[in-house]
């Protein structure tokens, strides 16, 4: 039989049908342990990830929780083994979105192609937001951390697609990046460089004052050093003629 796979990027989901977790505190234990697949979680940790404010007898309320878990996932699901500190969910890590898709971005093949590959399998298991039906400050915190995973396995993948001379497709994307993450200079920078490299450097300038000012009226602060020197650059290749003056990004 097929082991039962677990889903944490986007709502929690369990692809066994046998398997029926609809009280929310129930699917929040359940989320907290495959957070960690297979390692063993603190009591304490538990009870932070499934209650804002913990009952007066929060050890004891878990224990229960964590009966009825066992109880739900019964002889289909993974065993929920209690360890000296608190509980393990022996599942194995490929059971889990989260850590397939950390083990995809975590390859750096040498070749480029290979890479993004991974990185596109990894980004294509995302279903929405993580942990979206989570309520918990924790979990909320949890959810906010995925998410910069996320982004920069983006990151990545756009760097080797404008590396592999994706620039012009990749213009649309970058620009409602840059939209939905105005303060994430990454993706100006990565929309400055499609632009640049496919003839547009007027549009990749105006893209550099648009971050500049919104910089300096919300922060106070002027654009990075990368950004900085990106603009440098390309007025460069303008002044010059050239199509570019411009070598490969390092990577961070």
């Amino acid at each position: 039989m097929e082991s039962c796979r677990f889903g944490l990027l986007g709502e929690l989901s369990i692809n066994d049908g046998a398997i029926s977790l609809k009280a929310a505190k129930l699917r929040c234990l359940l989320a907290a342990l495959l957070l960690h697949a297979g390692k063993p979680v603190s009591q304490n940790d538990l009870v932070d990830h499934v209650w804002d404010e913990p009952p007066v007898r929060a050890g004891s309320t878990l224990q229960v929780y964590v009966a009825r878990l066992r109880n739900a996932l019964g002889a289909h699901g993974p065993a929920v083994v209690r360890s000296t500190t608190g509980y393990r969910l022996e599942v194995d890590a490929e059971q889990v979105d989260l850590h397939r898709f950390r083990g995809l971005v975590a390859r750096h093949d040498t070749d480029a192609r290979t890479e993004l590959g991974d990185l596109r399998e990894a980004l294509a298991l995302w279903r929405g937001q993580a942990l979206a039906d989570m309520t918990s400050e924790a979990m909320r915190f949890e959810a906010d951390r995925l998410d910069e995973e996320r982004l920069v396995a983006v990151e990545r993948r756009i760097e080797l697609e404008i590396g592999l001379g994706a620039h012009r497709e990749l213009v649309p994307e970058l620009r409602a990046l840059t939209r939905q993450y105005p303060l994430r200079e990454r993706f100006a920078e990565f929309l400055m460089l499609a632009l640049h490299r496919g003839g547009r450097s007027a549009d990749a300038l105006e893209i550099y004052r648009v971050v500049h000012r919104m910089f300096a009226d919300e922060l106070g602060v002027r654009p990075g050093r990368r950004l900085g020197e990106l603009h440098e650059q390309i007025l460069c290749g303008r002044e010059m003629g050239a199509p570019s003056c411009l070598g490969p990004l390092n990577r961070r």
